[in-house]
């Protein structure tokens, strides 16, 4: 549940625009800062919301929806009520919707690592941020390999849903693809594939953690779909893969490794790169053209920042260049774009600050929760 606690008013002066103070009223609670900022004098004419804090006495962390890959959707608002400890969230990385009249996955796009161990990896080249590093990068840094009888089989997906097919992205089922038991939907079956169940010997340790070695039992296999059980790692493979001369009993390892850091989240774009405006493709759309806006950002001085604009799809909002200059105004020098749009949300001080664009806070894939340090 989450912790309610008084946030009192004190004065907020250092962002000044045309010589007035920019800011609203802010209030804040044991170095949780929440306000609202004018950014009319960078051409943004919605409500821009803030939230400051330090990394010494908050975290960053990845919540997913109904704690599960591709596990359907819920709303920031409620990840973080049942999150012990949170006090505020943002929504997260953009995902998939499934036409209507289909089980709706919320297929996430990007990599995710929570609590060191790797989750999900990206379907497309995807911007990421390593949350606990407060850096970001073009892509995400990742390998795992098993070890079959002195052979390694490298692994080509974890816990991604396929085949894929919607806009510029069509990808087959195909290679080595690992699921874990966070993966909430039956592993993908088809013809000349083959899905083997493997157990965990020491189930304290996730088999996907990052740079960790895992010792994994095979027990069976099975050409029809699956459900990954609790303390299970089920692998898909073509039939004729080093996998099919395992014996019931046979033990391979896995290993699996990873500079993105302990907590990791995609978006799109990099806005800032250590104090650097990043330029943006003039033929992407959705941000030379004003939305509404969710972003994840870092000080010089090392505060957090999540930043939200209020906007109507390409009618009003922030442009790219816009919310640059916005962040810039707060001295962020590091900062990615979250998923926005009708998705945009902050959440804070018991309620959703932000107007979102459909009038009702929207139920998404992923989200950010702010929980304080132990």
């Amino acid at each position: 549940m989450i912790i309610v606690q008084t946030f009192a008013v004190v004065p907020f002066s250092r962002l000044v625009f045309g010589g007035e103070p920019a800011a609203a009223a802010t209030t804040s609670t044991a170095g949780l800062h929440v306000f609202a900022i004018n950014g009319r004098a960078y051409g943004v004419r919605t409500a821009v919301h803030v939230l400051e804090f330090s990394p010494s006495q908050y975290a960053v962390k990845v919540a997913l929806a109904h704690n599960a890959i591709d596990g359907g959707e819920q709303t920031p608002s409620t990840m973080c009520r049942t999150t012990a400890g949170c006090v505020a969230a943002v929504n997260g990385d953009y995902y998939d919707i499934s036409p209507t009249g289909t089980p709706d996955p919320g297929d996430e796009v990007g990599g995710i690592i929570q609590d060191c161990v790797l989750l999900h990896t990206p379907e497309v080249s995807h911007q990421q941020a390593n949350l606990d590093g407060q850096s970001v990068s073009e892509g995400f840094e990742w390998s795992s390999a098993l070890d079959v009888n002195g052979t390694s089989v490298p692994i080509t997906a974890i816990n991604q849903q396929l085949p894929l097919s919607y806009v510029k992205v069509h990808l087959p089922l195909a290679g080595t693809l690992l699921f874990t038991a966070p993966y909430a939907l039956p592993l993908p079956t088809a013809s000349g594939r083959v899905a083997y169940e493997f157990t965990a010997a020491d189930d304290a340790v996730a088999p996907t953690t990052i740079n960790t070695t895992s010792e994994l039992d095979y027990v069976a296999q099975s050409t029809g779909p699956v459900n990954v059980a609790a303390g299970q790692v089920d692998i898909s493979a073509p039939v004729g893969s080093p996998l099919s001369a395992l014996q019931p009993g046979d033990t391979v390892s896995l290993t699996t490794t990873s500079t993105a850091g302990c907590d990791n989240i995609g978006g799109h774009p990099i806005l800032l790169d250590d104090g650097a405006a990043i330029p943006v493709d003039p033929a992407d759309t959705y941000m030379t053209m004003p939305y509404a806006r969710s972003v994840i950002g870092w000080t010089a001085s090392g505060e957090t920042v999540m930043m939200t604009v209020d906007g109507k799809d390409g009618v009003t909002g922030a442009t790219a260049l816009e919310l640059v200059r916005l962040l810039q105004s707060l001295d962020v020098v590091t900062a990615l774009d979250l998923d926005g749009g009708v998705s945009t949300t902050l959440f804070a001080k018991g309620r959703v600050l932000n107007r979102p664009s459909h009038g009702t806070e929207r139920p998404v894939s992923t989200a950010l929760l702010v929980v304080p340090n132990p």
